[in-house]
């Protein structure tokens, strides 16, 4: 069933609080603001102890365009790294401009784009998901594969102010477990949705948005 990312980052809120009044010494603190575009929003948070967790923070930080939030869901260079490869199809479309929109993308790409999209859309960005494979989390590295929808409204840039733009397409998400049990990304693969209905890919998005 998809769940917004307003509807998971609410749950997530009073979940959070539930524990924090249950579980005694539980700490728990929301991630520090970084300053624009998240300054003086409450961004709800909670450890990754699985990767249905990293996806709920991954929608949380959308919905509150939250940077640091965002990029805390990826794997550091110092654990080894992040990669995002597009769809081919996506990559051949994009003609001679194919390869600087999308090859070598790593972790510093990732922040240039959503610093990008955040800056020019408005509101938050709802993204919801639809597990296909679910991830076997006996493993210290495990894949999901989940479509997805993710809907921006615009107010600057390439689009119409107030122009709501849907996304469409299926992502694996391959995750790793740290030293601390904790759970982030380290390889995303976007592929076209089945019946795209005339959307582009988040790759796209992301090759738009890539300086």
């Amino acid at each position: 069933m998809r769940v917004s990312a307003w509807v998971r980052a609410a749950s997530i809120w009073l979940a959070a609080g539930a524990l924090l009044a249950s579980v005694p010494g539980c700490i728990f603190s929301p991630r520090d603001d970084d300053g624009a575009p998240e300054e003086g929003n409450e961004i709800p948070w909670v450890t990754p102890t699985d990767t249905g967790k990293v996806l709920a923070n991954l929608a949380a930080a959308l919905a509150g365009e939250g940077t640091s939030n965002y990029m805390d869901c990826f794997t550091t260079a110092e654990e080894g790294g992040f990669r995002f490869f597009v769809d081919p199809q996506d990559s051949l479309d994009a003609g001679q401009e194919g390869e600087d929109r999308y090859a070598n993308w790593v972790r510093d790409d990732e922040a240039t784009y959503i610093d990008g999209v955040f800056l020019e859309s408005t509101g938050g960005i709802d993204v919801s998901f639809s597990t296909v494979d679910e991830p076997d989390e006996t493993e210290d590295e495990t894949y999901r594969r989940e479509d997805y929808e993710l809907t921006i409204v615009w107010q600057s840039g390439d689009h119409q102010p107030g122009e709501s733009v849907t996304y469409r397409g299926q992502v694996t998400f391959w995750l790793k477990r740290d030293d601390t049990e904790l759970w982030s990304i380290f390889r995303w693969v976007d592929r076209r949705a089945a019946d795209p209905g005339g959307s582009d890919t988040w790759g796209v998005l992301r090759g738009d948005y890539r300086q």
